[in-house]
């Protein structure tokens, strides 16, 4: 048997919370066009609609940051949400931005592995020759 100090309270459990008074805050993040906005939003509300039923009872509310593809950090969808999060209007922008490289960065390492791949693709369907081997692509 293990003893505790007499301060030592067990660690609270979420399902030792009433759910009236349970705090849920889903987060996600979007791409949109940089003019029009409201889509995404409405599909991101759509698609966590059932989860938020699911979870009646408690304070829900739901952050979509929106990061537009052309670079459009939204004040409204963006800045707000960061900032009801706990961030300051400075750090909240600097995350944006952090964001915004971020999904720069990995749109570019996608595409030139997708082109890297299509171009080996093409020169192995060429072949090399008349009676040559022909190494089969990688599966994986």
């Amino acid at each position: 048997m293990t003893t505790h100090p007499a301060n030592y309270r067990r660690p609270l459990n979420a399902k030792d919370i009433p759910r009236s008074r349970r705090y849920i805050h889903l987060i996600e993040v979007k791409y949109c066009e940089d003019t029009r906005p409201a889509p995404q939003l409405e599909a991101s509300r759509l698609q966590h609609k059932d989860l938020c039923k699911s979870l009646q009872g408690a304070r829900i509310t739901l952050h979509s940051i929106l990061l537009g593809v052309g670079g459009t950090i939204y004040t409204s969808h963006t800045i707000d949400h960061l900032t009801q999060l706990g961030l300051d209007s400075q750090r909240a922008t600097k995350l944006a931005n952090k964001q915004h490289a971020h999904s720069v960065s990995y749109a570019y390492k996608l595409s030139s592995t997708r082109r890297a791949l299509a171009s080996i693709n093409t020169r192995h369907s060429q072949g090399s020759g008349s009676g040559s081997a022909r190494i089969p692509p990688n599966p994986h």
